[in-house]
């Protein structure tokens, strides 16, 4: 610490230095002109002074127009043989924190001046300490973002049943963040890339996503970041804030992220090829009940066809009314009894059941779909 010594008496000066010079970095000077100077070029943190100084007075360390620019005033002790009142206030109402008049105990002064430095290096380090403290706030509070974030993305994305949706809640909700991002679809040979402003990205993003969906769950290069799943990337582009901590924060939140929207992804993947097999069974199902119904015609018209032949042969036959109507009664019978279309009417009802139970499915999903979910996406809470 350095102490600033402005005395044009020799004799107190070493006086000054000798008590001193084990605490601190001394600077002594004997002229206004020379002690401004050492101001200007040096940190200094304690200054001992007489009031007078030449033509001026040390209220000159106090005044803020003498105050270089980027540090702090220092604290300034005068030590002066004009005791009176009003210039006693002169000097406080100037910034003097201490004035001791002549003469003086140097042991006094000496502790005075040491307990001086030991407040400011205390003050320093308390300075210190709020700073850190403010900056591991300041972190806290952008993680606590972050993360924030991610959960509402997670809690959104249960109503999405399109890509084109899933795409809008989570970029619009990264971009609002600060974080300007791309995302890919994947099923089979059917991609879709969906740049941060929701439209279909440029050939450039497509060929990154092309070269590095492959390259395990999570890929840097540069600022960038390529997180990865089964069928799903997210290309973090850019993020507003240059803060390494932030940055770290994105990493770990979009690790956890993309695994959720993976996994969202799949299932609406599913609950579509259930709405497409709902549809293909009802169309089989009303297939299967034309045939049923076509099936019965035909065979109704067959025995009353049949029936009709043989009575036409009785007649040739020459046979009584009684035995005609025996045979007759004999053989619809027969025909009758041969009529079975049980095995088509149980399958017709297996595949009604089965068509009910998807049909109450699909419905289930399709209302949760539709629910109405109200975004506040403009408001930043961090």
């Amino acid at each position: 610490m350095k102490l600033l010594i402005v005395e044009q008496d020799a004799t107190q000066a070493e006086i000054y230095k000798l008590s001193l010079e084990d605490e601190f970095d001394i600077i002594q000077v004997d002229s206004k002109s020379a002690a401004l100077k050492a101001l200007k070029e040096n940190d200094i943190s304690v200054v001992i002074s007489d009031w007078c100084i030449g033509d001026s007075t040390a209220a000159i360390f106090g005044s803020t127009e003498n105050k270089t620019k980027g540090k702090k005033a220092p604290l300034v002790i005068v030590v002066s043989d004009d005791g009176s009142d009003e210039t006693m206030r002169k000097a406080f109402h100037s910034g003097v924190s201490h004035y001791i008049t002549k003469p003086y105990n140097v042991v006094l002064l000496t502790e005075t001046v040491i307990n001086s430095k030991h407040q400011i290096e205390t003050l320093t380090q308390m300075e210190s300490d709020n700073s850190k403290s403010r900056e591991t706030a300041k972190t806290a509070l952008s993680q606590a973002a972050i993360y924030g974030t991610g959960m509402e993305i997670v809690s959104s994305l249960n109503t999405c049943t399109t890509i084109e949706v899933m795409a809008k809640k989570v970029l619009t909700t990264l971009r609002l963040n600060g974080v300007h991002a791309a995302i890919q679809f994947r099923d089979g040979e059917e991609i879709h890339n969906i740049d941060t402003d929701l439209t279909p990205c440029d050939e450039t993003t497509d060929k990154v996503f092309q070269v590095l969906h492959d390259q395990g769950r999570i890929y840097r290069f540069g600022r960038r970041l390529m997180l990865n799943d089964n069928s799903v990337s997210l290309l973090v582009k850019n993020i507003a804030k240059e803060d390494p901590v932030l940055y770290d924060a994105i990493l770990d939140m979009g690790a956890k992220l993309v695994p959720a929207i993976n996994a969202r992804y799949e299932s609406v993947l599913q609950q579509n090829t259930l709405v497409t097999l709902n549809t293909d069974l009802n169309h089989v199902l009303d297939r299967v009940q034309k045939c049923i119904r076509k099936v019965g015609a035909e065979k109704m018209q067959i025995i009353s066809d049949v029936s009709s032949r043989i009575k036409s042969s009785f007649h040739a036959l020459e046979m009584t009314e009684e035995q005609e109507a025996f045979f007759i009664d004999l053989i619809e019978k027969e025909l009758e009894s041969r009529e079975d279309n049980d095995e088509l009417i149980t399958i017709d009802t297996m595949l009604t059941e089965i068509s009910e139970t998807l049909k109450a499915r699909v419905s289930e999903a399709v209302s949760h779909s539709d629910e109405e979910e109200e975004e506040y996406l403009d408001v930043e809470f961090f």
